[in-house]
């Protein structure tokens, strides 16, 4: 039989397109089978080992999805609340090493690859330090909180050899394959006008995530999760709700937005900045103290295609 061997940049790939298909209603998948589930088993010597840094609401997601690939295993976890290293241990079903310093993980020399699922303000300094120690990464989207950072990530991965990965999960669905294939054979005529919005007007939708119930200063590194935001006490909306505020998230922008403008870069096959950009927004629902807009339009030339999104 021939054998397998499932690479460090095939479980990337295969994460990223099993988030993607989660992305999609079961009603218009082309194949109720997961993606991953006619690979054979691997040897004990092909397993790719990861490490987890943040075990929040996408964190357990990608936990959960990645824990099922054959030939890969969760080595350890990290994150600032204590309540989720138990989390992370009954996701896995058994115990692994947890801690608050994501250091720990890039020091683990059995570690081949870092998922980072954090607050937007801390993707560039746990990316930054992955690839430096040598570890391949998969991080969620937005890649970065501002375009300072933007450019400090890309010159990390461009300066190492190691894969860096952003999990833009409609760039990997059905839906958006389909669509590109649709768009290539011509089959929508001359492109003159794209228009694409994306709406979550709930409570959830809108980030009102209730904080645990048992948050405290005890069992969270409040200091070590403000970052390089401004300090401020212990304020538990803040760490259940981050992206509300710019000094932790990137808002409807970066939560929303950028599902719609990656879908469309990918159909469109676009990879460039666009040459012009409009944007507002405001908080015209959720006046619960956030400082970022519930809505956000925004009006866009990308090669010759005006591109119009709204989403909140």
């Amino acid at each position: 039989m021939k054998k397998y061997r499932f690479s460090r940049r095939e479980f990337l790939q295969t994460i990223a397109r099993a988030a993607g298909a989660t992305l999609a209603a079961n009603a218009i998948l082309l194949n109720s089978e997961p993606l991953f589930a006619s690979l054979p088993p691997l040897a004990t010597s092909d397993r790719v080992r990861f490490g987890i840094v943040g075990v929040g609401m996408e964190g357990s997601n990608l936990l959960t999805t990645a824990i099922q690939l054959p030939g890969v295993e969760c080595a350890a976890a990290c994150d600032l609340y204590d309540g989720r290293h138990e989390l992370a241990r009954e996701l896995v079903g058994k115990p692994i090493p947890t801690t608050r310093r994501y250091k720990d993980l890039l020091d683990n020399k059995e570690i081949d690859t870092i998922i980072v699922a954090v607050p937007d303000h801390w993707h560039k300094q746990v990316v930054v330090d992955a690839v430096a120690a040598g570890k391949d990464v998969y991080c969620e989207k937005p890649f970065s909180h501002t375009p300072a950072d933007g450019l400090a990530l890309v010159a990390a991965a461009k300066k190492s050899d190691r894969i860096v990965m952003v999990g833009a999960q409609r760039t990997s669905s059905v839906l958006c394959a389909k669509a590109k294939e649709l768009y290539d054979r011509g089959a929508i005529g001359a492109l003159s006008l794209v228009e694409a919005t994306l709406g979550r007007n709930d409570p959830t939708g809108a980030w009102e995530y209730p904080p645990p119930a048992d948050l405290s200063p005890e069992n969270l590194d409040w200091d070590t999760w403000l970052g390089t935001a401004p300090k401020k006490p212990f304020d538990p909306l803040a760490f259940a709700r981050w992206r509300c505020w710019k000094e932790y998230g990137t808002g409807v922008a970066g939560d929303l937005l950028v599902h719609l403008i990656s879908g469309m870069q990918a159909v469109l096959g676009i990879n460039e900045i666009p040459k012009r950009v409009s944007a507002f927004g405001g908080i015209y629902r959720w006046k619960d103290g956030r400082n970022m807009p519930d809505v956000h339009a925004a009006l866009f030339e990308y090669a010759n295609v005006p591109v119009s999104v709204v989403s909140g």
